[in-house]
């Protein structure tokens, strides 16, 4: 069978063939196959995803017994905070010493920062603290720092009889009026080193 391309009737189906293919060959290259990647890239992307669903809806029972852990160990790190700080709060501790030293009957007579002292951890907070008062009320002083809410330390304890009682001792009118002792020592707190 012999095809001759010079007549007409054979001619234009045959182009139209050629073209036809070539029309296939160029959607196929333009068009199929980048959308065939890019839906296997989507179809991977949904599979993840489905995963990650699946997953989810595994987990979504224990959300609630998550959410009263973390509840639970937000308020135990509330409690940690308020025993060991972030940082150091001078004025809060002025004001809470003073309230104890008010309810023990103790008179605060020096309140001095020191340079605080960087351990590897966590940060030193020193203070110079003088005071003056009864002794028992001195103990009863001591007894509240003893159950602050803060960790704290006192070192360089120093307890001494009034020299201004002993002179009044002879005017029994001042005797009640006039502390008995005098104490200074070097308080410290701790912060968390951030």
């Amino acid at each position: 069978m012999k095809i001759d391309l010079k007549n007409p009737r054979i001619r234009i189906p045959a182009l139209l063939i050629l073209i036809g293919i070539g029309a296939t060959y160029l959607w196929v290259q333009q068009l199929y196959l980048p959308n065939k990647e890019i839906i296997a890239g989507l179809e991977v992307s949904r599979n993840a995803k489905q995963d990650t669903l699946r997953t989810v809806l595994a987990l979504k029972p224990q959300l609630n017994t998550i959410r009263m852990e973390i509840s639970l160990a937000q308020s135990r790190l509330d409690s940690l905070k308020s025993i060991f700080p972030d940082q150091k709060e001078i004025p809060k501790l002025i004001r809470e010493i003073t309230g104890v030293a008010r309810a023990s009957g103790i008179t605060t007579t020096k309140f001095n920062p020191l340079p605080d002292i960087e351990r590897e951890y966590y940060v030193e907070n020193r203070y110079n603290i003088s005071v003056t008062g009864g002794y028992h009320e001195l103990a009863e002083f001591f007894a509240f720092l003893a159950n602050f809410p803060l960790i704290i330390n006192l070192t360089s304890v120093n307890i001494a009889a009034n020299p201004d009682a002993a002179n009044s001792s002879a005017n029994l009118e001042y005797e009640t009026s006039v502390p008995s002792v005098v104490s200074s020592f070097e308080m410290t707190t701790f912060s968390s080193k951030k």
